[in-house]
């Protein structure tokens, strides 16, 4: 294998910060232990909250997965971006092989240990994700995505909080009774914004994800400061967003950019959407997409899907309702990809298809093949049906490559639990699965009950904990 066959420009000219503010490679690195972050001599990560953000650049992490991809090696860390390539899936790092900045540009600036002058190469590429406030509670989140995780995650996990890369996070409660912590409030730094401004004239592309971006006030500064500094027109905005929050003032300060690029994340249609991005609500989805379809020519915009365990048997009435019912005409619009923007859940493990018992998969596939013939059969545009059934092999590819059995029953748990907290019942999505939930809340009350209380008793525990601490 050649460099060229694993090169990626990311570390090179990239900056990624996850929700807590330490600096992480890529959000795709996510599959290794240390989720990718940039970590000094002794052990601590480099904070974007309270670090040098040039030096973490040079961080040993940095330098080991530059001199891997030019020795033409997989890091550990690229993992993600290689099961998708083995899978059929478009990569992250084939997406980027758009940018200017090729394989022999990174060879000319790299150091035989790896380190690059970051003074020569400024940074024209960042991943901000500002801390972790959100209004939905995913069922493949978790509390370092979303502060409206926060209960439901002792419920299931007890204790008072929850790990993250830079510690525990321990949850207080505030003056009203919710859980609360500081631990996510690194954008209020001086220090990373007096960084993020100095280097305003070289930035190109700035992608920004959640918590949820569009609810982020700091998010509205950051746009303003660009449009002021006058680097805007020459700017790529990108969003991952869950389109339950588009403010009237974001697309006025939208009009002043470049391009900006709203990744939409729509998992589904109707309940199947409702129950995966719980509390979200259709209705309001679709509408809001629909404004975002009939914005300015710098408006690019997809649907990102991300499939999991609970929407994988719904993919193609998603299908079917985006070519046949959707209307939408910006959305998916490009060569590359149209119909929907597929990724697959790799963790947590009850989110991803892999864990899905060995009929479930079958029954999948025969679904999936069911669709492909009534493409054929109803003359769909070649450049449709061709799309689609490239998304369902590429599923189907990536669900059969490993059989990974031990997750399956903490889907089933962790199901059960959030079905009764939230009010909801998987049955209603995946009929499917009724055979391996006959003994859970949906037709045995005893059981019900028994989780309830469980849940409970974890509750009490944590108030208790809370009262003797104060």
């Amino acid at each position: 294998m050649s460099a060229k066959d694993v090169y990626c420009p990311i570390p090179w000219m990239f900056q990624a910060v996850r929700n807590n503010g330490d600096v992480r490679i890529c959000c795709q690195a996510n599959v290794t232990k240390n989720q990718g972050v940039v970590r000094k001599a002794d052990g601590s990560s480099y904070n974007a909250g309270k670090d040098d953000m040039d030096e973490a650049r040079n961080g040993e992490l940095m330098k080991t997965v530059r001199k891997n991809i030019l020795a033409g090696r997989w890091s550990a860390e690229c993992g993600r971006c290689k099961k998708e390539e083995e899978s059929g899936l478009i990569s992250r790092r084939q997406y980027e092989q758009e940018w200017g900045f090729k394989l022999e540009d990174a060879i000319k600036i790299t150091q035989e240990d790896g380190s690059i002058k970051t003074d020569d190469t400024p940074l024209v590429y960042y991943d901000l994700r500002f801390g972790n406030l959100c209004n939905l509670k995913c069922r493949m989140c978790g509390p370092t995505d979303s502060h409206s995780w926060y209960e439901d995650w002792l419920a299931l996990h007890g204790g008072q909080g929850f790990d993250d890369t830079h510690g525990y996070v321990k949850l207080q409660k505030n003056q009203k009774g919710r859980l609360e912590t500081s631990d996510y409030d690194w954008h209020n730094s001086e220090s990373f914004w007096k960084s993020i401004e100095k280097n305003i004239p070289n930035m190109q592309h700035v992608y920004m994800a959640g918590g949820e971006p569009l609810m982020i006030e700091k998010h509205y500064d950051f746009l303003q400061k660009c449009i002021d500094m006058g680097q805007a027109e020459k700017m790529i905005l990108e969003y991952n967003t869950n389109m339950t929050n588009l403010q009237p003032r974001v697309l006025e300060l939208w009009k002043k950019f470049k391009t900006v690029k709203v990744g939409a994340s729509i998992d589904g249609i109707g309940n199947v959407l409702e129950y995966q991005r719980h509390p979200a609500k259709w209705r309001i989805v679709k509408k809001n997409i629909e404004t975002v379809d009939k914005l300015d020519k710098n408006i690019h915009a997809w649907l990102t899907c991300t499939v999991t365990t609970v929407n994988v048997f719904h993919i193609p009435e998603f299908i079917k309702w985006k070519i046949m019912e959707s209307g939408l005409k910006k959305f998916n619009s490009g060569k590359k990809l149209p119909v929907l923007t597929i990724h697959v859940a790799h963790s947590p493990s009850h989110a991803c298809i892999k864990v899905l018992p060995s009929d479930m998969k079958e029954l999948v596939k025969q679904k999936y093949n069911e669709f492909k013939q009534w493409l054929v059969d109803e003359n769909i545009d070649e450049k449709y049906a061709k799309a689609s059934i490239k998304i369902l092999n590429s599923i189907t590819d990536y669900m059969m490559s490993d059989n990974e059995k031990s997750g399956w029953n903490w889907f089933r748990e962790y199901t059960r639990i959030l079905d009764i907290r939230r009010n909801q019942n998987i049955l209603d999505i995946v009929p499917e699965y009724a055979p391996y939930f006959n003994d859970g809340p949906v037709s045995d009350t005893s059981s019900m009950a028994q989780i309830d209380m469980n849940i409970k008793e974890r509750e009490l525990k944590f108030n208790e904990q809370e009262r003797i601490k104060t």
